[in-house]
């Protein structure tokens, strides 16, 4: 199994030597198609040796993100016991080094799900609806020593072999592919495996199919297993296929039920085009560098953006809400780039179209890019649609998030914002639109047509 480069001498910096073993990973992942699509075909390539070239790279770097996850995640189970001690022994010294060490472990683990998050973004297609269906809430990922790894990856290897043209993704290693054991990009679409393990599991399988079991029929499933030993997994099962079943008919069709609550879902294909950032922030990243530890933009919608390395890291907040509002105004909030590392459904940092050596410099924090985004002019610039957008009353405010408490409200100084269409129909936005302009860096004009195409192609 491949492994991360490990340090083994004090004369070498750990930190460094993981981030150079996350830099082949990153070519690995977002760059090998395009550096080795060539090699593949010679002078001409063609769009099957380009996807050639990318499932080489996705299979190496899901070994090396493979490797990195279990020794981060042994050396993490290392920590807690050694906390336990600490703690039993009331050394506060080393408690607080254990769990500085501990931190370090976890920002290890966002950065390796994040670089397998970029595979399946790719596998996806970068469309953040498919995303949203692969993800059922699940309130952790799991420790990969616990899952029927050896089986799962065995699977996926045997799937990579026989189509080079396909590619099959081990769902754990990433923050949001949560259904089935394995993403498979096929000819044919998407689809997820689970990876059938031991003698019970296979046999609760067997009885599955031998009496036709389908979840949601809940008295069939009672009458038929009753008191049979393995009924518990048998239900976990079909409960799982079900999931994984509702997250394809929405990905394939886009309709059904949505695989986290059960509400029905019919996704909207809307027209807008989207208009990212990515100049801009490039732009500002630019600007930094001998002599200049600053660098600060605003776009149309009330987005402000800076980049700060250096001492002025330390003030950037500061600096940023005073540029916004000429004082520090501490009513919004001030979000960090790097903060997207602990979001799963985000456009992953590594497929931004930025140059190596920037990226890596955000991720293990050299720079710092900090986004402000005043709802108050983002409200403003809706008045060049034919769509009314206010604040609502705090009161108003609680009500509407009552109403729908699976689905986070946008919110400022406690009060949502309702958008009236001209045909008398009302929403209620959600915090989505901030995560998309903050994070999936689409600028806020963009985000606002696409808000209210959307409810129009619902119409």
């Amino acid at each position: 199994m491949a492994k991360l480069t490990q340090c083994h001498s004090g004369d070498f910096n750990p930190i460094a030597l993981f981030e150079e073993s996350c830099r082949v990973i990153f070519r690995l992942a977002c760059r090998h198609g395009l550096d080795h699509a060539l090699l593949l075909q010679r002078d001409h390539p063609t769009p099957e040796s380009f996807r050639r070239a990318c499932h080489q790279g996705f299979a190496e770097a899901q070994a090396l993100i493979l490797g990195g996850l279990l020794e981060v995640q042994d050396s993490q189970r290392s920590l807690e016991a050694n906390l336990k001690l600490a703690r039993r022994d009331r050394n506060k010294t080393g408690m607080k080094s254990i769990s500085r060490d501990i931190k370090l472990e976890k920002l290890k683990e966002r950065i390796l799900r994040k670089l397998a998050d970029s595979i399946a973004w790719h596998l996806i297609g970068g469309q953040s609806y498919i995303a949203r269906r692969l993800f059922v809430r699940a309130p952790s990922r799991p420790t990969l020593i616990q899952s029927n790894l050896e089986s799962v990856v065995a699977v996926a290897n045997r799937l990579n072999a026989d189509n080079p043209l396909d590619f099959a993704l081990i769902s754990d290693l990433t923050s949001f592919v949560q259904p089935g054991d394995i993403l498979h990009l096929t000819s044919e679409g998407i689809r997820v495996v689970e990876v059938k393990q031991g003698e019970k599991n296979e046999e609760a399988f067997n009885e599955i199919a031998k009496y036709s079991l389908e979840q949601g029929h809940d008295m069939q499933v009672d009458e038929i297993l009753n008191s049979h030993p393995l009924k518990d997994q048998i239900v976990r099962i079909l409960r799982q296929q079900r999931k994984a079943d509702q997250a394809l008919s929405l990905i394939n069709t886009g309709a059904g039920n949505d695989p986290a609550t059960g509400t029905p879902v019919n996704v909207i294909t809307v027209m807008h085009p989207e208009v990212r950032y990515y100049k801009e922030l490039l732009d500002l990243l630019v600007q930094l560098g001998p002599g200049k530890d600053w660098a600060f933009s605003v776009l149309k919608g009330g987005l402000f953006i800076g980049a700060y390395k250096g001492v002025f890291q330390g003030y950037g907040r500061t600096a940023l809400l005073m540029s916004a509002f000429e004082e520090a105004n501490t009513s919004y909030p001030v979000t960090d780039l790097r903060e997207g590392l602990e979001q799963p459904l985000v456009e992953p940092i590594f497929v931004k179209p930025l140059d190596e050596d920037k990226l890596f410099d955000i991720v293990f924090g050299r720079v710092s890019v900090l986004l402000l985004l005043r709802l108050d002019h983002m409200v403003e610039l809706y008045g060049s649609t034919d769509v009314k957008a206010e604040f609502m009353s705090p009161k108003q405010s609680r009500k509407a998030q009552a109403k729908q408490p699976r689905h986070q409200m946008l919110m400022h100084n406690k009060q949502c914002i309702k958008l009236e269409f001209p045909n008398g129909q009302a929403i209620t936005l959600g915090d989505g639109i901030y995560t998309r302009i903050v994070f999936d860096t689409l600028t806020p004009e963009c985000v606002i047509g696409m808000s209210v195409d959307s409810i129009k192609e619902d119409a």
